[in-house]
């Protein structure tokens, strides 16, 4: 027990001392900022890749081990390949509820027991779904290296669903949906995802009202063949980083995990459907106490792979995705004082992606904003105001600053490698890779891309807020808007 104290006490004092000494290093962003970075010529950054040892069981798990001791720790970073992208249309939501369920209680461990074993062995776990996978983390102490591996084959070998906190994770969950609907940006990625993605499993667990009548349907029965039918030893993948022996952590995991027999599930890979009647169409979500305007404007794009994605980031990060450098905050914030805030980005997964400009204006500038944006874009795609070399120097000098800090520790370097191989099929040493990649970009490529790429025909736009405010100002430019009621 003197020791478990003197371990805990241990802990308090190392995550004291992580998170507290970044802290002083953290500064505020601004436009100052980024104009100070700007003018300042940064290096191109070279990111160190650790030594790792790869091994793949006889199951087809494949790990990514490397080891660090500057701290006393081990930390995993795993994907399972599936995620939402299974769901049916009558099921919508299981993968998140499984994935509560699994981070709760276990066959072997209850509620209690799996919460008591984490506090005595100082350990973490955290899996949720998205889209493509299931992301999972964890970290402990070194000195608790195997209860760690222990404890992350229990939760995903081991789940059940059967428990008396089935119907309460259920309930909360429940309770959680409803509270979307009384938020303006839950509404707003609900319906843009869910209008774009269309007929696909992507849209499903993003449609609050299909996810609470599927509810009923989640019975632990239900739960238990959806997990048969979507988590598979062979579609693991998973970086463990920390103080540890290669050869002892190789048998811990193969100790764990090479038993574990792969029943060779086979995913469902279907590509997202364009529907050309989204194009032009401009969508109301009504909300009678909004005092905004939400909008989110795009069109379907391209899924993971896509072959320009490294010339398109910098030609987006000059038309919108550049925070305060870009032309959509010159132009809409800094010259016309229209919004706080306007963003470009992109999203890819695996069976189609999305590309959107979202920002929150004064609901009578709402039909103001889409014409600017739209007369932005074709700004450069006509070649009326090309990107220049003085803007595409200026990103990639603020991507030399800023891209580095995201790998700022091994765990996250060892799981990038990993997931670019393993899960997107690219080369060993992607991380600078890409480095390379955009610094050798050149004007005229970025504008090449973008014009090929940007698609404003498409537009779909979809406003979050009251129609009383909104509808007036597209109503005088002879737009139609269609107008969804809440309630």
């Amino acid at each position: 027990m003197k020791v478990r104290r003197l371990k805990f006490l241990f802990m308090i004092l190392l995550v004291l001392f992580v998170l507290v000494f970044p802290v002083g290093a953290e500064v505020e962003f601004s436009p100052d900022l980024f104009d100070e970075l700007a003018d300042s010529i940064n290096e191109i950054p070279y990111v160190e890749t650790p030594a790792y040892k790869r091994i793949e069981l006889d199951n087809g798990m494949v790990e990514y081990l490397a080891v660090d001791d500057e701290l006393p720790l081990v930390e995993v970073v795993g994907y399972i390949k599936g995620g939402s992208s299974q769901e049916s249309l009558e099921l919508a939501g299981i993968s998140s509820i499984m994935t509560r369920l699994m981070n709760t209680g276990t066959k072997n461990y209850n509620e209690a027991e799996l919460s008591r074993y984490k506090e005595l062995n100082g350990v973490n776990f955290n899996i949720y779904s998205s889209y493509d996978r299931y992301n999972f983390s964890a970290n402990s102490l070194s000195m608790d290296q195997e209860a760690l591996i222990a404890l992350i084959a229990e939760i995903l070998r081991n789940p059940e669903f059967e428990a008396t906190y089935h119907s309460r994770i259920l309930q909360e969950y429940y309770q959680v949906l409803l509270q979307q609907y009384y938020y303006d940006f839950s509404l707003l990625e609900m319906f843009f995802n869910t209008i774009l993605y269309g007929e696909h499993p992507y849209a499903y667990s993003d449609n609050i009202g299909l996810v609470i009548s599927a509810l009923e349907r989640m019975t632990p029965a239900q739960l238990g063949t959806y997990y048969q039918q979507t988590i598979d030893p062979a579609n693991l993948v998973m970086a463990i980083s920390g103080d540890f022996d290669l050869q002892e952590m190789e048998a811990i995991i193969t100790q764990e995990f090479g038993d574990w027999e792969s029943k060779g599930v086979e995913l469902k890979e279907e590509k997202v459907v364009i529907d050309e009647e989204n194009f032009n169409r401009i969508v109301l979500i009504n909300k009678e106490d909004a005092t905004h305007a939400k909008m989110k404007i795009g069109y379907n794009f391209y899924a993971s792979g896509f072959e320009d994605e490294v010339p398109f980031l910098m030609a987006n990060q000059i038309f919108g995705g550049g925070d305060f450098s870009s032309r959509l905050m010159d132009n809409l914030r800094s010259e016309r004082g229209y919004v706080y805030g306007i963003y470009s980005g992109v999203t890819y997964n695996q069976q189609g992606g999305l590309y959107y400009i979202s920002t929150d204006v004064a609901p009578d500038k709402a039909c103001e904003i889409l014409a600017a944006v739209r007369a932005e874009m074709l700004a450069i795609k006509e070649g009326e105001e090309k990107i220049s070399a003085e803007e595409l120097f200026k990103n990639v000098n603020l991507y030399n600053a800023f891209f580095p800090k995201s790998y700022t520790n091994q765990i996250s370097v060892l799981a990038k490698l990993m997931f670019d191989q393993e899960i997107m099929d690219k080369e060993k040493d992607s991380i600078n890779n890409f480095i390379k990649a955009y610094n050798d970009l050149t004007p005229a490529q970025v504008q090449e891309v973008f014009v090929k790429h940007t698609l404003p025909e498409r537009f779909f736009t979809l406003i979050v807020g009251k129609k009383a405010d909104i509808l007036p100002a597209f109503q005088e430019q002879g737009l139609a808007v269609e107008v969804i009621e809440l309630f």
